[in-house]
């Protein structure tokens, strides 16, 4: 292995770290905890394809980020005009409250648990230190602190999938050839929406900008200078490392859970998502799930904060950034919202929903993310070939076969 390549990987790694941990908030981690429990190893190969799915999706958005200096939901504006826009702005909306009072309810959960304290006194929580990192946090802050807590989970996870001794061959197994039960085509469709958020992936676009890897869109499209190239290069090779790395994780989630919960147990509560960490490692691993289920919290609450308040603006045709105070204002605004909606009742229940909808909505992010990074008067060289069509075609054709084949029956 060549160590400066090594070295190199991990320099540029930073905007697609705050976009994996869509693969293990605490969203994903119900959902993938419930799926495991419901369908054993039968839904690892979601977990698996929807991650190498997601790996083509974020490249994509991120490039178009890179390249035209703007988020895919300005493209959008741009591009289809105010009309449809408005029209996708509308269920983008709807999803990502769901999607924040979802990992709200999540984070809010862990610390109520942990410090035995009302689960208003936690939600409350919850918001008041999202607000203080993103607030009064620059971007590499917040970079630091996602990728410190993003560690913390990764670790975790691992020391019980070592703990649980699962025979490698059968993850292998699971996760490349899927098991197609129609009954689990609802975890199914509920993991790769875990997987590829919208949210997400107009957010990807969005934080190269706060990054600094852009082209100045001023500028003519083949004029990038070689330190715009090496932006592109740099956005590849995070969204390559982080994702794929996040993929691996989602897996052993989903493994854990497999190998600790009775095939068919309801997951209901938060101490049933706890279950693998407690029965394989006792208090001690019930104190670590918490931290790691804390950790996965703050940073989706930060990160699915970040988006809403991207696609807000982006959606409407405004240009607004992190150190605009619209765009803080605006977050505050969603975190209260969100907080609110996070005191419904059957939070488990509605966690896992959040993501199902978020892969029956994918394809309305995803064809016009095609059709706009397929121009080459947008992309320049840099416009999307037809491998990488043909891969996202295949994500908007499974998300849709798993929405529909169920209700045929």
């Amino acid at each position: 292995m060549n160590f400066k390549k090594v070295l190199r990987a991990i320099s540029v790694v930073g905007p697609a770290v705050l976009v994996s941990v869509e693969l293990f908030d605490p969203a994903s981690i119900v959902t993938a905890t419930a799926a495991g429990a419901s369908f054993g190893f039968d839904v690892l190969w979601a977990a698996f394809y929807s991650g190498l799915m997601l790996v083509v999706v974020q490249e994509i958005s991120a490039r178009l980020g890179v390249v035209t200096g703007k988020t895919l939901a300005e493209n959008i504006h741009e591009r289809f005009g105010k009309f449809y826009s408005f029209i996708l702005f509308l269920p983008s909306l709807f999803l990502d409250l769901a999607t924040l009072t979802a990992e709200i309810m999540g984070l809010s959960l862990a610390i109520s648990f942990v410090l035995s304290v009302p689960y208003y006194v936690a939600t409350i929580a919850s918001v008041v230190v999202t607000i203080i990192l993103v607030i009064f946090g620059s971007y590499d802050t917040i970079e630091k602190v996602v990728m410190f807590l993003v560690t913390i989970i990764f670790f975790s996870y691992f020391y019980l999938l070592f703990k649980l001794d699962i025979p490698l061959l059968t993850i292998i197994k699971s996760s490349f050839f899927p098991s197609l039960n129609e009954e689990s085509f609802y975890y199914a469709e509920a993991v790769l929406g875990a997987s590829i958020m919208p949210t997400y992936v107009i957010l990807h676009s969005g934080l190269v900008y706060e990054k600094g890897w852009i082209h100045h869109h001023h500028k003519g499209i083949e004029d990038l200078t070689r330190k715009e190239k090496d932006y592109v290069v740099n956005e590849r090779v995070d969204s390559v490392f982080s994702l794929l790395t996040g993929t691996l994780l989602n897996v052993a989630i989903i493994a854990c859970a497999a190998a600790t919960l009775n095939k068919g147990r309801n997951v209901s509560e938060f101490l049933d998502v706890a279950f693998p960490f407690y029965s394989a490692l006792g208090n001690i691993g019930l104190l670590l799930f918490v931290v790691a289920f804390a950790s996965a919290g703050i940073s989706a609450t930060i990160t699915v904060g970040l988006a809403s308040v991207y696609n807000t603006f982006g959606f409407l045709g405004l240009e607004k950034r992190m150190n605009d105070k619209k765009f803080k204002l605006a977050l505050i605004v969603w975190l209260i919202i969100a907080s609110i909606a996070s005191f419904l009742s059957n939070k488990i229940q509605i966690i896992v929903l959040s993501q199902y909808l978020n892969g029956v909505l994918l394809p309305l992010v995803v064809i016009p993310l095609l059709i706009i990074t397929r121009d080459e008067k947008v992309m320049g060289k840099y416009k999307l070939g037809r491998f990488a069509t043909l891969l996202a075609l295949v994500i908007i054709m499974t998300t849709t076969l798993l929405f529909v084949v169920p209700l045929l029956h």
